[in-house]
């Protein structure tokens, strides 16, 4: 996965409005939730995307 955006929709993660909706410490470093403007939940580790969820409609992003 590129860490630099999005895995779904391509949306760079520095274009992200807010921040983080959940941060915790873990033994890689700080894991964060991040909800994506097409919807995908994306965690990362220290700023770089680890996981990815599907688009709020379920539809597959080109």
């Amino acid at each position: 996965m590129e860490a630099n955006k999005c895995p779904r929709c391509g949306w760079p993660l520095a274009e992200l409005p807010g921040s983080a909706t959940n941060s915790q410490r873990v033994s890689q470093g700080r894991l964060e939730y991040v909800r994506c403007l097409c919807g995908s939940w994306l965690a990362r580790v220290d700023g770089v995307v680890i996981g990815a969820t599907k688009s709020q409609l379920g539809q597959a992003q080109l």
